[in-house]
Parts: C-alpha cells; sequence; structure tokens
C-alpha cells in the first residue's frame, strides 16, 4: 500500500472520531449508502443535495487475461503500427499510473418522484514508463534499458444530468431507477514529451489512457434496490454506460454490479463492506495519430473485467449552519480478480473520501 495513501486515511479516521457529532438527533450514518456508490438515494420535493468527491486510483505492473506479464515479456510482442524504422516489437512499457477524479454534484427534487441530478468530473492522470532499445527487423541486438520517463494530463472530463425516479418505497425496501446522459468534454488530442528508442525527447500525441475524454456522447442508466433492517442496511445497484454518439474513437461500454452492507455502530456512525464486478469493452475506433511501440496505442489492449472488495465509513458531523447534518464517507478497495484484454496495467489500491450535505 502506497504510504502517502496510508497517512492520509489515518489523518480522516482520526479526523472522524474527534470531531463534534451533536445536532440533528434524527439522522443516520446509513441512511445513505458507501460513499463509492452514485446516485445511491433519491429526496422529497423540494430537498437539495451538494456532495463533492475525491478518489485516488494507484495501478502497477502489467497483465493479459489472467497472466501478470514481465517487461521482457512485453517486449517480445509484436508492435501492430510498426512504420518506416519504428521498433517491429513493443519497446515502451508502463510501470506505475496514478489517476485523481474529482466530483461535484449537485440533486434536486421537483416532486417525491422524480429526482434530478448534475455532476461534474475532474481527472489527473500521471504515468511512468521504461524505454527500451527499439527492436530492428533481422533481429539479434539485445534490447538493454534505455532509461525513464513520465507523462500527465489533468482536464474537466465529462458532465452528466440524469434523473433518479423512485418505483417503489415500502416499510423496509426501497427500489428507484436512475436514467441519464453524460457528455466527454476533456481533451482526446493531448501531448506529451517521451523517451523514444533511440534515446530522444520527442513529442507525441499521448495513448488513448492518458487522454481526458473521447468526445463520447453515452447514456447512463442504473437500478437501485436497498433494504434497512434496524440497525443493519444492504443494497445493490447495476449500472451500465454506453456510447450513443462518438467521434473517431470512444472507451467501451461498461456494466457493473455492485453490492453492499452497512453495520450502524452509533446513530451517527457505521461502517460497510461493498464488493464490485466490472467489465469494460475494448476502446471502439481509432486514432492514426496515436501510433507508438506501446501497448497502450493498441485500442484492443483496454477493458476487460475486474472485481474489487473494500470497507467503508460513515459518519454524520455537525460542521456548517443548517437544518442538515454534514455527512463523510471513507471507503478504501483493492483488486482481487483481474481478467484483461491485455496488456493492460493492474489496477491497485483506490480510496474515496466524499462529502455531502442536504439544503432546505
Amino acid at each position: 500500500m502506497n504510504t502517502p495513501c496510508v497517512n492520509r486515511l489515518i489523518f480522516l479516521f482520526i479526523f472522524f472520531l474527534f470531531i463534534r457529532t451533536d445536532g440533528h438527533a434524527q439522522e443516520r450514518a446509513i441512511d445513505h449508502a458507501p460513499i463509492g456508490v452514485m446516485g445511491d438515494h433519491y429526496h422529497g420535493k423540494g430537498e437539495w443535495m451538494v456532495s463533492a468527491r475525491q478518489m485516488r486510483m494507484l495501478m502497477s505492473g502489467n497483465r493479459t487475461e489472467t497472466t501478470d506479464l514481465t517487461d521482457q515479456n512485453i517486449l517480445a510482442l509484436p508492435n501492430p503500427y510498426q512504420m518506416g524504422n519504428m521498433s517491429t516489437k513493443l519497446s515502451v512499457v508502463p510501470q506505475e499510473m496514478a489517476m485523481n477524479m474529482t466530483m461535484l454534484g449537485l440533486m434536486y427534487a421537483p416532486s417525491d418522484v422524480v429526482t434530478l441530478m448534475g455532476m461534474g468530473m475532474f481527472t489527473q492522470k500521471s504515468m511512468d514508463l521504461n524505454t527500451y532499445q527499439g527492436a530492428m527487423p533481422m533481429g539479434g541486438m539485445q534490447r538493454n534499458l534505455v532509461g525513464s520517463f513520465s507523462t500527465s494530463t489533468g482536464d474537466l472530463a465529462d458532465i452528466s444530468l440524469s434523473g433518479l425516479i423512485r418505483l417503489y418505497e415500502g416499510d423496509v425496501s426501497r427500489v428507484h431507477a436512475q436514467i441519464g446522459i453524460e457528455q466527454s468534454v476533456g481533451a482526446s488530442n493531448s501531448i506529451g514529451e517521451v523517451l523514444t528508442p533511440m534515446n530522444m525527447q520527442m513529442k507525441m500525441m499521448l495513448p488513448y489512457g492518458m487522454q481526458s475524454g473521447d468526445g463520447a456522447t453515452s447514456t447512463v442508466s442504473a437500478l437501485t434496490y436497498v433494504a434497512a433492517l434496524e440497525s443493519r442496511v444492504y443494497g445493490w445497484q447495476l449500472r451500465s454506460q454506453n456510447a450513443v454518439r462518438t467521434n473517431t474513437w470512444s472507451f467501451g461500454d461498461v456494466l457493473s454490479l455492485t453490492g453492499w452492507l452497512q453495520q450502524e455502530v452509533t446513530r451517527r456512525t457505521s461502517v460497510s463492506f461493498r464488493a464490485t464486478h466490472q467489465t469494460r469493452d475494448t476502446i471502439d475506433g481509432r486514432d492514426t495519430a496515436i501510433s507508438a511501440p506501446v501497448q497502450t496505442a493498441n485500442p484492443a489492449n483496454y477493458g476487460g473485467s475486474v472485481t474489487e472488495v473494500g470497507v467503508g465509513l460513515n459518519q454524520v458531523l455537525s460542521i456548517f449552519p443548517g437544518e442538515h447534518s454534514d455527512r463523510f464517507g471513507i471507503e478504501v478497495f483493492y483488486p482481487v480478480q483481474h481478467n484483461l484484454n491485455g496488456p493492460q496495467m493492474k489496477s491497485g489500491l483506490t480510496f474515496q473520501v466524499g462529502y455531502q450535505k442536504s439544503l432546505p
């Protein structure tokens, strides 16, 4: 586990334990799902809610399907876009990647049946890579490490607008659907400086995974079920995102299923366990300007399935004035299964912290 991440988590848990929790006694920590579940609840007519989430995902090492790969394994793979003097085999190998996502949300219920939700997401990505000597058509040369380099991008990635529709609400359980649209607005043509197999610094179009957006318009849909049993809550959510309008290329469609169990520790504190399984298609289309002897330049090397498990904490606090309390949440996730359309980097630790506040 990354040491700075551990330090942040320790600080946040101590913060939650010692900050004052007096105030709105009727509000409970288990009223909302773990902070990483999007669109988990709806509101009554006239209610507003603002939210902010910060997520950090770390990636390290490479894999194809369920098999881990070394740098030498990747260097033996052909370069599908070889032209001229370019290496006939892959020569640049990703080592580590970090992605930060900041999500700002606003919810408003014009009626007791429909709640509107808008969200904007900012992303920052950084990747460390190793460059090796290129492979020539005749072969026969040992491919030594040339050096290492890093690339980074950051932008407003996408905006979305959805409607949460109440389908059923009983004494114990409730069900609602989400229908919406998401527009990618981030740059899809970011340029970065890379180290080539010829040991030259060159500016070129960065691969798909380092771009902030793809220009696609996508539909977002979800079905959420939540049941409350005294001091315990469990729920599940099925969510999909499908591109309906694309430009030159677009990230693959996503289908995910998550389930969670929350236990109330005190009225204002709850802990949670959550598992999620996500499948993503390969990239649709190709930008011919993205052409380099690196696995991330190939649209086929994206997508697959990942299963993760995580633990979390929800805390109701009294910080800012208002009729409602403040809500903070933390979740930490780690993958237990990868089956990737490789070669790709493996996801590692993911942690998320968030804040929510309802308004009159």
